[in-house]
């Protein structure tokens, strides 16, 4: 399995990269400074991290969310932004249309020895952990960053400084944090390519056990190195990681379908009901039957 690293490069005459998808986040068409187009394969749907932070707009289209420790079914139109070196992927994401654009500021950058930049600071920490929009942000801003091809390259530069502005000015209840924790782990990392394979394994291959041995060998860490590293990338535990992603799919399907609760938790991979019952109600608040039915009579 190809190990993805995402190295973002700006375009000659830009200083951050701007791109759009058309249908998944695989086909990928970014932007040059005369608004050509050129299609490049994006890692969107891997698990990933990259030291330039992200601002996405997803216009439609549904799927499973990951940033740092959080995991969470959506449905567009979205506004997100991520801060830098924060691991994060998408599953699932098919039919959908979204732009995005992935900028590198650090501290010694010009842009930031400009007063008006610390006007932005607050925005900054809070995207650290990832950030999410209600829907009238979303709904107000999310157009006018898909017309940002149609602008020259200072008109996107500038279009960009206006809609952070707004978003740092904005209420911390109009956005939502995603991530409980935040991460302190760096491209290139030597433990990421390892750690990645296993998370890839999982969210394939959910429903399938994965013993702490074959967890192992598919790092090519020892037991105390795995054990130390994983949470740095993913916040919780393989034992814990593994219920998360199973119980995601296991509440689609409940919420979803007609299945029995015992054929859903046994399809995602939990070999005993009680078990699936239990972590269902500490992670959702409900039982999984209370919990059908609630989405039953909404």
């Amino acid at each position: 399995m190809p190990i993805h690293v995402e190295t973002i490069t700006p375009l000659a005459g830009l200083s951050f990269r701007l791109h759009r998808w058309r249908d998944n986040l695989r086909e990928v068409e970014q932007f040059t400074a005369d608004g050509r187009v050129v299609p490049f394969e994006g890692a969107g749907d891997y698990w990933h991290l990259h030291r330039e932070m992200e601002l996405t707009f997803i216009e439609r289209g549904s799927g499973l969310r990951l940033v740092g420790d959080h995991i969470e079914r959506f449905n567009g139109p979205e506004l997100e932004l991520l801060g830098p070196h924060l691991p994060h992927c998408v599953q699932g994401l098919r039919r959908s249309t979204g732009i995005s654009m992935q900028f590198h500021w650090p501290l010694d950058h010009p842009l930031r020895a400009l007063p008006e930049f610390a006007l932005l600071a607050p925005l900054w920490d809070r995207a650290r952990r990832g950030l999410v929009f209600g829907p009238a942000i979303c709904k107000r801003i999310g157009p006018r960053l898909l017309e940002m091809p149609r602008l020259s390259a200072a008109g996107r530069l500038g279009m960009l400084l206006q809609v952070l502005s707004e978003l740092a000015a904005l209420p911390s209840s109009q956005s939502h944090v995603l991530s409980r924790m935040q991460f302190s782990v760096r491209e290139g990392e030597r433990h990421q390519p390892g750690i990645e394979r296993v998370i890839r394994r999982v969210l394939e291959k959910y429903a399938e056990p994965l013993p702490l041995r074959d967890a192992l060998q598919l790092a090519a860490m020892s037991k105390a190195t795995f054990e130390r590293q994983f949470p740095r990338y993913t916040g919780c535990t393989l034992t814990e990681f593994l219920n998360r992603v199973r119980l995601d799919h296991a509440r689609r399907l409940l919420l979803g379908g007609g299945e029995s609760i015992s054929a859903i938790a046994y399809a995602a991979g939990f070999n005993h009901l009680s078990h699936f019952n239990r972590l269902y109600r500490r992670v959702y608040g409900a039982s999984p039957s209370t919990d059908r039915a609630k989405r039953r009579v909404g």
